[in-house]
């Protein structure tokens, strides 16, 4: 009998450690750091933080709008390590051409921003701010501008799939 008690009992805890293990499926959170340590957020397997969507819009957009002649080239191929690979093509080709452009009018471009607004569950993160080009030795005045940098997140990578500027944003 004491056996018989033994191995019920350790059923029942088998049968409630595999219970518990199934409920926490997909409730892991990754705790990431970002490039330049201001917080920390999370990941989860079908979701992101507000904090990790709003630094990486913050990190992407420099990488993308703060631009000379000569890193024109390293910024794009920075850039593309975070381009969801449907889009792939199409943005290279973009910005392939707009450091092309850049090397040859020897233009600068720098974006300051001044606010994120970010939407988790439709992966948006919307930067407003003042940008201003530099062509050779003339800048050009200050341009109050509002880029939608739109992601998916597949597999635990957050992905960049376009970022138009919004018009009329006033």
């Amino acid at each position: 009998n004491g056996y018989l008690l033994l191995a019920s009992s350790s059923m029942v805890i088998n049968i409630l450690l595999i219970t518990l293990l199934f409920c926490m499926l997909g409730r892991d959170r990754i705790v990431l750091v970002p490039p330049e340590i201001q917080k920390s957020f999370w990941v989860t397997s079908t979701q992101v933080s507000d904090e990790y969507l709003s630094e990486m819009t913050l990190f992407i957009n420099a990488i993308n709008f703060n631009i000379t002649p000569s890193n024109a080239r390293m910024q794009q191929a920075v850039l593309l390590r975070y381009i969801d690979s449907a889009y792939y093509n199409d943005i290279k080709t973009k910005l392939h051409e707009t450091a092309e452009k850049f090397k040859k009018d020897n233009v600068s471009i720098t974006f300051y921003p001044a606010s994120v607004k970010v939407d988790t569950k439709k992966l948006i993160g919307q930067i407003s701010g003042d940008i201003q080009y530099t062509i050779g030795d003339i800048q050009s005045p200050l341009k109050r501008v509002l880029y939608e940098w739109k992601f998916s997140y597949k597999q635990g990578q957050l992905r960049v799939v376009s970022f138009p500027e919004v018009k009329n944003h006033e």
